[in-house]
């Protein structure tokens, strides 16, 4: 049996995990695109490399970066709501 600190803990990890990682990969994408990487929103991470390095560690920046800055923001809005109830 899981404790509610755990289970808060896995809801936070796959809400803000997901939710993350998706406005990450709008972002990334639209980077690749604004940056004029050819094949656009079909470029696969090795073609932004080959094009340009830059682009390519911003890009994975991100693609990894969105889901971890989306778990910590979930954790949070947690904790500033339970503060708010403990009030």
């Amino acid at each position: 049996m899981v404790d509610s600190h755990k289970r808060a803990w896995l809801a936070d990890i796959a809400i803000g995990g997901v939710i993350g990682g998706v406005i990450g990969a709008i972002v990334a994408v639209n980077l690749v695109i604004y940056m004029g990487i050819e094949g656009g929103y079909e470029a696969t991470i090795p073609d932004v490399f080959r094009q340009n390095v830059i682009v390519g560690v911003i890009t994975v920046a991100m693609l990894v970066g969105g889901p971890l800055l989306g778990v910590v923001v979930a954790r949070r809005l947690r904790r500033r709501r339970a503060g708010s109830r403990n009030q």
